[in-house]
This record gives C-alpha cells, sequence and structure tokens, in this order.
C-alpha cells in the first residue's frame, strides 16, 4: 500500500511540477483569443444590425420594434437595398476613424509599455494591456444593451480609446507571446531554423481560442429570428461571454502567470565574440552600478522611441538588419491586407445575402483549418533538413493567402466562397512561424521591443487599411464588389516575393551562424571547465576568444558573405 501510494504521489507531484515548468501565459493567450474570436465575429454583425435600426429609425420614421422587423430581413427584401446601401457606407466610412482612434493611442503607449517590458520584467505590463483590454470589452457590452436609445458609436469610440490608451489588442498578445517566447529562449540560437513547439503550441491556442469563439457566435447566431428580440439577446449572450473570458485572463495573470524576464546582459553569440576579442572589460561596465535619475516626461517618452529604434538600427551581423527590417515591413503589407469586415460586407450584398448564421459556419470552417495549419504545416516540414524552414513557411502561407483573395474578388456563388477556405490551411502556419523568424534576429532583451515593433504595425495597419479599402470598397460597390479583395491579393504577391528575397539574403548569415555554432562548442570541448551557461546561451570567458586568431570571425563572415 506504501508503494502505490508513493507512486501515486510521485505522479502528482511530477504532474505539478512539468504543469509549473511547461505552462506560464499558455492559458492566459487561450482566454483572450476566445474572448477576441467572440468580438471578430459578433461584433460586425452586431454592429450591422444596430446601425440598420438606427437609420432606419431615425430616416423612415419607423419606431424601434418596426425597425427591427425590417433590419431582421433586409438583405433579402429588394425593397430595402437603398437602406442596405446606406448601412454599407456608413459602417465602412466611420470604422476608419474607430480605426483612428486606438491605432494613434497605440502607437503612443506601445513603445513605452515595450521599453518597460524590457527594462522591468513581463508581468506587470501585461496586466496593465490586459486591463485596458477587460474595459473596453466592457464599453461593448454596454453599447449591446443600450443599443436602442444611444448611439452605439459612443461606446465604440470610448472602448477604443481605452484600448489604445494600453498599447492596442496587438500589443496585448504580443507581450504575451514574449513571456513564452522567454521559455522558449534557448531554442532560438543561431544555427537552428526549426520552429520551438511551445510557440506553435501558443500560436495553436490563439487560433483555439478564436475559433471556440466563432464557434460560440454561429451557435448564437439566429438563423430566421420569429420575434424581433431574438438577435438582441444573442448579441448580448455573446458579449457576457466575451467580458467574462477577459476577466477570467486577468484573473489568471495576477494569481498564476510567472515572471520570465529579469533584466540582464544578454546579446549575440556572434557580438559577444567579437567585443570580446576587440575590446577588453571595463571595470565601470563590471560593477554594473546605474543612477537612475528622475525624467521630465517629454525625455521619458524620447527615450522610450530611441529605445524601440535601437532594435531597428542596431548593428547586426551579416545582413541582419536589413533583413528585419524588410520583414517588418513585409508584415505591414500583409496586415494592411487583411480587413474581416469587408468580407462580411461583401456577403450581405446579392447575389450572396448572406444570414449571420451562414457567415458563423464560414467564420467557423475558416477557424477549424487555420487551427490545424498551425499544427500540421510545422509538423511536415520537421520532415525536412533545411535552413529557413519557417522562412519558407511564411511564403506559402502568404502565397495560399493572396491566391483565397483572388477567388474571393471573383467569386459569384456560396460554393466558391466556400472553396476559398480550402486555403486557410496553408495560412494557418504564418503566425507561428513569424513568431520564430522575428525573435531568431535579435537578442533576449529586444523580445518585447520587437513585439512591440509589431503591435505598432498591427495598430497602424488597421487605419491605414480601413482608410484605402473601405474607400475602395464604398468607390467600387456599384459595378464591382470585390475589387478590394483584388487589391488585397496583388499586396500578398509582393509580400511574397519580398520574403523570397530575404530568404536569400539571410541563407548566407544562417549558415556562418551554424559554422560559428560548431566552432564554440569545438572552443567548450578544449576548455571544458571553464565554461558556463547563464540561461541557456553560451558564455565563452576571455581565455578561450583569445584562442582566436584576431579578426577570424569577420573574415569567416565576409568569405562566406561577399557582399
Amino acid at each position: 500500500m506504501r508503494t502505490a501510494s508513493s507512486k501515486v504521489a510521485g505522479i502528482q507531484l511530477a504532474f505539478k511540477k512539468c504543469t509549473r515548468t511547461s505552462v506560464n501565459a499558455e492559458p492566459v493567450i487561450l482566454m483572450l483569443a476566445i474572448s477576441v474570436g467572440f468580438a471578430m465575429t459578433a461584433q460586425p454583425l452586431f454592429m450591422y444590425w444596430a446601425r440598420c435600426v438606427e437609420i432606419v429609425n431615425t430616416t423612415k420614421g419607423y419606431d424601434v420594434e418596426n425597425a427591427s422587423a425590417i433590419c431582421a430581413h433586409l438583405s433579402n427584401d429588394d425593397n430595402f437595398d437603398a437602406i442596405n446601401t446606406v448601412v454599407q457606407k456608413d459602417i465602412a466610412s466611420t470604422r476608419i476613424y474607430l480605426q483612428l482612434t486606438s491605432g494613434v493611442l497605440a502607437m503612443v503607449a506601445a513603445p513605452a509599455i515595450g521599453t518597460w517590458s524590457d527594462r522591468r520584467g513581463r508581468k506587470t505590463p501585461l496586466l496593465y494591456t490586459l486591463s485596458g483590454f477587460f474595459i473596453g470589452i466592457v464599453f461593448q457590452l454596454l453599447a449591446t444593451l443600450t443599443y436602442e436609445h444611444i448611439c452605439i458609436y459612443y461606446w465604440l469610440f470610448a472602448s477604443e480609446l481605452v484600448v489604445g490608451l494600453t498599447g492596442g489588442m496587438g500589443y496585448m498578445f504580443g507581450v504575451a507571446i514574449t513571456v513564452v517566447t522567454d521559455d522558449s529562449r534557448n531554442k532560438l540560437k543561431p544555427g537552428t531554423s526549426t520552429v520551438p513547439m511551445r510557440i506553435g503550441v501558443a500560436s495553436f491556442l490563439q487560433s483555439l481560442g478564436t475559433l471556440l469563439g466563432t464557434l460560440g457566435t454561429s451557435m448564437l447566431a439566429v438563423q430566421n429570428p420569429s420575434s424581433i428580440d431574438e438577435p438582441k439577446y444573442s448579441y448580448i449572450k455573446a458579449a457576457l461571454i466575451q467580458v467574462s473570458a477577459g476577466a477570467s485572463a486577468v484573473i489568471y495573470t495576477f494569481f498564476m502567470v510567472r515572471e520570465t524576464h529579469f533584466p540582464h546582459k544578454d546579446v549575440y553569440l556572434y557580438n559577444r565574440l567579437e567585443k570580446q576579442q576587440s575590446s577588453p572589460a571595463s571595470p565601470s561596465n563590471s560593477a554594473g552600478i546605474q543612477v537612475e535619475r528622475t525624467k521630465s516626461p517629454l525625455t521619458w517618452l524620447r527615450d522610450n522611441v530611441s529605445a524601440i529604434g535601437e532594435v531597428l538600427l542596431q548593428k547586426r551581423p551579416g545582413w541582419t538588419r536589413c533583413c528585419l527590417i524588410m520583414s517588418l515591413l513585409l508584415v505591414m503589407v500583409e496586415f494592411l491586407a487583411l480587413d474581416p469586415s469587408l468580407l462580411l460586407l461583401l456577403l450581405k450584398r446579392k447575389p450572396f445575402s448572406w444570414s449571420d448564421k451562414m457567415f458563423s459556419y464560414l467564420s467557423l470552417l475558416r477557424g477549424l483549418l487555420f487551427s490545424l495549419g498551425m499544427v500540421i504545416c510545422p509538423l511536415i516540414f520537421m520532415l525536412f533538413h533545411c535552413l529557413g524552414k519557417d522562412s519558407l513557411m511564411i511564403i506559402i502561407g502568404i502565397g495560399a493567402s493572396a491566391v483565397s483573395y483572388f477567388m474571393i474578388a471573383g467569386a459569384h456563388t456560396t460554393e466558391e466562397i466556400f472553396l476559398t477556405t480550402l486555403f486557410a490551411i496553408f495560412c494557418g502556419a504564418i503566425g507561428p512561424a513569424y513568431r520564430s523568424f522575428l525573435p531568431r534576429m535579435v537578442p533576449k532583451d529586444q523580445t518585447a521591443r520587437l513585439h512591440t515593433v509589431c503591435s505598432l504595425i498591427m495598430a497602424t495597419c488597421p487605419m491605414l487599411s480601413a482608410a484605402v479599402f473601405n474607400s475602395i470598397y464604398t468607390a467600387s460597390v456599384e459595378w464591382w464588389p470585390g475589387f478590394a479583395f483584388f487589391v488585397g491579393g496583388i499586396l500578398q504577391v509582393f509580400v511574397v516575393i519580398g520574403q523570397g528575397c530575404v530568404h536569400m539574403l539571410m541563407r548566407p548569415q544562417w549558415l556562418l551562424e551554424k559554422s560559428l555554432k560548431e566552432q564554440v562548442m569545438i572552443h567548450r570541448l578544449a576548455v571544458g571547465s571553464e565554461l558556463s551557461r547563464n540561461d541557456g546561451d553560451i558564455v565563452l570567458p576571455s581565455a578561450t576568444v583569445s584562442d582566436l586568431p584576431s579578426g577570424a570571425l569577420e573574415k569567416q563572415r565576409r568569405s562566406s558573405n561577399p557582399q
């Protein structure tokens, strides 16, 4: 009996230890993704419904009940095509200002939060941005409760204002992914190109949460409402679940998430070798004594922006700095081409005339295949031995996305729209590939700032996308509603070409880093006990580096990279 009980206790202890060491911010990502999944699917539907009720009420003189009855069958009634066009143009134009509200504020707040995260740790900035997101979705809940009496734009603008002040939704996921990246840092070493499993799992959980949110919305959506109150209550239920998931994420983060970043000097292996060869250690630097002084708000903001610029402008080996900037520009173009709200407006028009239920089914199927792609594509690439696997996954995923956009632009039937979902399984590789590809180019103490740059892109691009593509849709809605998707497909083709150039430029650097890694391992065997490891990175004492000929690394880099 004692043996059996001791085995059970050992299993429980091992399970707790595994859970404590292997799971950190992943549940937060899942809960946030569920909340965002409801927001991405239910909010455009609710926005279309609420604005339709208000416009019919104010322009046609109908009361709320009659206006709701008209809006319940607006897409299928030929007598109200003019109202349908007015509602779509109203939403398309207002979304520009909604995105501007959050985007401009996020551009100011995100650099400060990212620098804060790199210098002070991850948990507190994560709590700060989660709190802003929670307040924002509470405002969205209030909009669903009061849309019959108060214009929803008041609540939506307030929501975007609060979310923007706390860094934006993109940075919220960025700082959570940064926590996972810190835990997986030892697998992001130079000379490797396989996507770490934890980053892939985190990306899958984000997609799975979005899928669950979409599934919940489809279950709550009403196909043919028998009562005007059915759509109203379905939107309220979706908003309540969204708020509950957001509150759970905040509570879990406060009590369960561990700190993963304790700031210390952490640079490239390549840079570390070069610096130790070129200059001796400074006594003042080794003392590590820093005196903090009170800074004015302007100086504080300038320092934070400069810290973000350091990530982009710091000298890096080979073509790394150029490719990092190019990759971020390509990410910007990729996000610029994405505006899921336009798909809803397109499918609400003839010849499709989709209901909320049908649109939820499409979102559910796309989300399911997208989630499967996050797991299947990295597993398939693990079977091949080549450098730059994550870069190849980006090229394939964005290429598939471009093809789907071209098909949507020319679609005329429901079957053609559903056929485009097959490409979602390849598009699922984009997320985990970028989250592995970009952090390899920077050291650990710049990871949060790199994700801040990505979050700034995610905050800026919806503004530009709303301004450009909603204007294109409004101008072309009468003669080719799918023209905006055709333009988006062209932009993604440029991204595929650009990523191919990045892949070719980085390949010599990957080979060099692999060679440096092997060279360091040889010296490690020679020195033996003098070598140590710090936080999963190889640390070489000066005696080891002195064994290398002066300028050997630079000569090797130039010989491998003649440019």
